[in-house]
């Protein structure tokens, strides 16, 4: 942020540029501190209010409509999306950002489940005798799309594993769905050297890499 370049005069892009101004002040420690207690060091930092978003019971959407402003006209233009993004602490967090953009898009949602059963062939451990479905839906480990995932057309997703990375398809890699079909979702590269290419994601088997996650 406190290098970003901001060529784009209007009101978003001079907040970005004075956020970033004052970044580079806090690092120079030209930021005076502030103490929460008489007994305590200055050493906290107080972020001026033009640069907060207001965490209310819209907390998220505001959030979203701060990263993504306008969300509903632009979500086709792909320097948009390729120039945005959210970070979150955790996967449930995740889930809920996911799913409030995903009902700001229009068309119909398609939902892609797992399986929901243990394969009788391999020895499963501890699990071998586990029949409940719904133990195995809830399920969330690192690295692997929840039971259900939910998308549509024009929905903005990152790829988790290397598929392919001789045409792009790597840990990572940003694209925007064009097409949804029952075992294979098409796609459109915007990030690396390959946007604007069309890719084919096929239906796989994944395993996570630890088993213990289980």
């Amino acid at each position: 942020m406190r290098l970003q370049r901001i060529d784009e005069p209007n009101e978003a892009m001079h907040i970005v540029e004075e956020f970033a101004r004052w970044i580079s002040q806090v690092g120079d420690g030209e930021v005076q501190g502030i103490a929460i207690s008489d007994d305590e060091e200055p050493n906290w930092i107080k972020i001026t209010e033009e640069f907060l978003i207001q965490n209310d019971s819209n907390g998220l959407r505001n959030l979203i409509t701060s990263i993504y402003p306008d969300f509903d006209t632009q979500y086709e233009y792909w320097s948009y999306l390729r120039e945005r993004g959210i970070f979150a602490p955790t996967n449930n967090n995740v889930d809920e950002i996911s799913r409030i953009m995903l009902s700001m898009l229009s068309g119909d949602v398609k939902s892609y489940l797992s399986c929901d059963s243990l394969s009788i062939a391999n020895d499963c451990g501890p699990f071998s005798h586990m029949e409940p479905p719904e133990l195995l839906h809830s399920l969330k480990i690192s690295g692997l799309p929840n039971h259900c995932l939910d998308l549509k057309v024009s929905a903005l997703v990152i790829l988790l594993r290397n598929l392919n990375q001789s045409i792009g398809l790597c840990n990572g890699t940003r694209l925007v769905v064009s097409k949804l079909g029952n075992r294979v979702t098409e796609a459109k590269v915007i990030s690396s050297s390959k946007a604007g290419d069309t890719v084919l994601i096929p239906r796989i088997d994944l395993t996570p890499s630890n088993l213990s996650d289980l």
